[in-house]
């Protein structure tokens, strides 16, 4: 079974920035303020649509494992991570439960999920990061704010089991805080997972069944909904 990478590094025991070609963002001595202008900011916004590049940068490696796809989220607790490049995966979680489906022999087939807590809780972390609830993530996380061509934070996990397997988690914002632009998560040995964010779109109204557990609506019906949003 295919698990989507960009929760690999939860997966594996929590668990979606290392080097870039930015000007280095200067951290700042107090971060409250920032933590807060963002949680404000996010706080009004009721659904997100975001297109991603995601590369995997492995030593192992020489090049990349690079996937294509689609992130929905939807307030309260809805959230769709969707893998459309080079193979087709959908994984939709809420409060209350996950599933995920793979595109095989030219039909959807619903996966038997052999973590369901642990994936459900990965799915709230990224739910509660992309609506500003950082309060509940500092829970688990210390976050410091660098400021700069971008808007950085920085997550280190404040338990010692977690940052053997994630060092930290940066999210690189414009300095507006007006959008994510870019996710990476560092991994003690060098490796590192790079989610590259676009086209986001804000507070779109997305059609009936795209968050659906048991028939979730094909992605192009719903990126046909939402193509002309601001």
């Amino acid at each position: 079974m295919k698990i989507l990478a960009p929760f690999l590094g939860f997966v594996l025991t929590f668990t979606a920035f290392a080097a870039t070609n930015e000007v280095a963002s200067a951290p700042v001595a107090d971060a409250q303020p920032v933590l807060s202008d963002l949680q404000h900011k996010m706080a009004s916004v009721k659904t997100v649509y975001l297109e991603f590049t995601q590369e995997r940068v492995m030593k192992l490696f020489s090049d990349p494992l690079k996937t294509e796809g689609v992130m929905l989220i939807a307030r309260p607790d809805l959230i769709r991570w969707e893998t459309t490049v080079p193979y087709q995966s959908i994984l939709l979680g809420d409060q209350k439960s996950v599933a995920q489906f793979e595109f095989n022999d030219g039909k959807w087939e619903k996966l038997k999920l052999g973590f369901p807590q642990l994936l459900q809780r990965v799915m709230q972390q990224m739910a509660m990061m992309n609506q500003g609830k950082l309060d509940a993530l500092m829970v688990d996380y210390k976050i410091t704010v660098a400021t700069g061509t971008m808007t950085v934070l920085t997550m280190v996990p404040k338990d010692e089991n977690v940052r053997g397997m994630m060092s930290s988690l940066e999210v690189h914002l414009l300095p507006d805080l007006s959008a994510t632009k870019e996710v990476v998560m560092n991994e003690p040995n060098g490796d590192l997972t790079r989610i590259t964010f676009r086209n986001e779109k804000r507070d779109v109204e997305f059609p009936a069944k795209t968050f659906d557990q048991s028939k979730p609506l094909d992605i192009a019906a719903v990126q046909a909904a939402v193509k002309n949003a601001p």
